[in-house]
C-alpha cells in the first residue's frame, strides 16, 4: 500500500477516535450535572435549562445525545451499572475482606474512581428514591431500573456462587437465590436509611450491624 495512502488512513482513524473520545466526555459531563440537578431539584424540579446550565453547554446540545430526562436517568443508571460491575470485578481480583469494602462504601464519599481510573458520581441515595418513585409512572425508567436489578442480582448470585479460591464464597446452588434476595433487601434498606437520617446515621452502628449479619449470608462465617 502506498505510504502515503496508509498515514492517510491512521489520521482519519486517529481523528474518528479523538471524536468518539470528545463525544463520550461531553455525554458523561451531561450526566453529571443532571445527576446533580435531579439529586438538588428532583426529578420535576429539574429543567433541561437548569441542567444546560450547570454543564456550562446549550440545552440544544443536550439533545443531541438525550431526547429528554427520563433518557438521562436512564443514562445515570446505566452508568452505574457498569461502575458496579467493575467495582465487584475488583473486588473479586484483588481479594481482601469483602464484608470490609462492601462496610467501606457505606462511609465512601459521592465520588469513586472508575475502571478507566476518572472519577465516577455514586447515585445519591436521595436520588435513587427519586428514580425508584419515577419508574412507577415513567416506562423508559423502569425498564432501566428493571435491567439494573437483574443485572446487580446476576453479578451477586455469580460472585457468591464462585468457589472461594477464585475470589468467591462458594455458596451452594441451592442458596444463591434466596441469599441474593435478602442481601439485597439488607443493604438497599441501609441504604434507604441513610438517606433518611445523612449525618446523623451512626456509622460505627451501622458497620456493627453489617459485620454481623453479612458473613452469614456471604458464607464467610
Amino acid at each position: 500500500m502506498d505510504p502515503c495512502r496508509r498515514r492517510g488512513g491512521a489520521m482519519m482513524m486517529a481523528a474518528a477516535g479523538a471524536r468518539h473520545a470528545h463525544a463520550w466526555a461531553q455525554r458523561d459531563r451531561i450526566l453529571d450535572a443532571a445527576q446533580q440537578c435531579f439529586a438538588e431539584r428532583g426529578f420535576h424540579g429539574a429543567s433541561m435549562a437548569m441542567i444546560a446550565d450547570t454543564a456550562r453547554i446549550s440545552a440544544g446540545l443536550i439533545y443531541r445525545y438525550f431526547a429528554g430526562k427520563s433518557e438521562l436517568i436512564q443514562g445515570i443508571v446505566h452508568r452505574q451499572m457498569e461502575w458496579l460491575e467493575g467495582e465487584m470485578k475488583r473486588m473479586e481480583s484483588t481479594g481482601g475482606d469483602a464484608v470490609c469494602r462492601i462496610i467501606e462504601s457505606f462511609r465512601d464519599g459521592d465520588c469513586r474512581t472508575g475502571a478507566d481510573d476518572q472519577p465516577v458520581r455514586r447515585i445519591e441515595p436521595a436520588l435513587v428514591l427519586e428514580i425508584i418513585a419515577e419508574s412507577g409512572r415513567d416506562p423508559v425508567i423502569a425498564k432501566a431500573m428493571a435491567s439494573f436489578d437483574a443485572r446487580i442480582d446476576d453479578i451477586l448470585e455469580s460472585w457468591l456462587a464462585r468457589p472461594r479460591a477464585q475470589g468467591g464464597f462458594g455458596v451452594p446452588a441451592g442458596q444463591l437465590r434466596v441469599r441474593t434476595v435478602v442481601l439485597r433487601a439488607l443493604l438497599d434498606g441501609l441504604k434507604m436509611r441513610q438517606t433518611r437520617e445523612g449525618e446523623a446515621l451512626d456509622i460505627d452502628l451501622l458497620s456493627a450491624a453489617l459485620q454481623e449479619a453479612l458473613p452469614g449470608l456471604m458464607g464467610t462465617d
